[in-house]
């Protein structure tokens, strides 16, 4: 196969971040904790962006150490679509979307608990989430379990995982739906596309909004349902049962997740005046 766990395109730029003059004319002072803590993010996510390029597991221990500023305490719901008897979209060699899923739900929960967050999975295991008294209407009561845990736990962002399927094997390309109107949302989903074309197989497609999924509907805030890729596309259903590629897409949601945070707390340093 062609493809390769290799990043096309660039290394972050990170350097714009601390020195694009945002600072100047807050009375010429510069604000050296803001600096301070985009550095501490740069830093992080240079080295994670240098790991990956190398092929170098971002599951090591050394990475355990490592903790994220702006994802500290952070509380992150992780949603892997369907599960049990739900398999959901299925490969031509019978792989099922909800292993899928998982597997990259639970790759994606390691980054972000070593980052600092508190992370919930919906599951974590082969499970549907519905009771034996919800025969018959069992897709409806998962995802109503799915609500209601969610909303629960009170999260700063909620991220579903899903893949597509299509009744042609050409239909390809990972891409990231938001609710309409939700403009936190809309804002993560951005950011979570761009990082989708710059690490993962070649994709033309950009955010959609919705306003009929039932779990964006209903869950507020930066929530956002990732389709990482087709089960009916030959390459990306074979890539998608590799590890090194499950990973490679949960460090891409990860970095979303980190720049997004990011992107908010730039946005109330600017709003705060700077100290005389």
């Amino acid at each position: 196969m062609r493809f390769a766990y290799t990043v096309a395109g660039k290394v972050l730029d990170n350097q714009e971040v601390v020195s694009d003059g945002r600072d100047k004319g807050r009375d010429g002072l510069t604000n050296l904790a803001l600096i301070r803590r985009k550095s501490r993010r740069i830093i992080a996510a240079s080295l994670a962006t240098a790991a990956c390029i190398a092929g170098i597991t971002l599951f090591s221990s050394s990475a355990q150490a490592s903790t994220e500023p702006g994802l500290v305490g952070k509380r992150i719901v992780i949603d892997a679509g369907h599960g049990g008897r739900d398999g959901g979209a299925e490969s031509a060699d019978g792989k099922k979307e909800k292993d899928t899923t998982l597997a990259v739900a639970n790759d994606l929960a390691i980054l972000l608990r070593q980052a600092g967050a508190q992370v919930y999975l919906t599951r974590d295991t082969d499970t549907d989430l519905t009771k034996p008294s919800d025969l018959g209407h069992r897709q409806h009561a998962s995802l109503r379990a799915r609500t209601v845990y969610t909303k629960a736990k009170r999260p700063d962002a909620f991220i579903s995982i899903h893949c597509n399927g299509s009744p042609s094997p050409a239909w390809r390309g990972a891409h990231v739906i938001y609710r309409d109107g939700n403009e936190e949302a809309k804002a993560l989903a951005t950011v979570m596309q761009e990082n989708f074309r710059a690490y993962l197989l070649p994709t033309k497609r950009t955010i959609d909004d919705t306003s009929t999924l039932y779990l964006l509907r209903r869950i507020g805030g930066p929530a956002v349902l990732a389709e990482i890729g087709f089960m009916t596309n030959p390459q990306e259903s074979a890539a998608m049962q590799t590890s090194p590629y499950r990973q490679r897409i949960a460090f891409a949601i990860y970095k979303s997740v980190v720049e997004y945070f990011g992107q908010v707390e730039n946005a109330k340093d600017e709003l705060t005046p700077a100290t005389p």
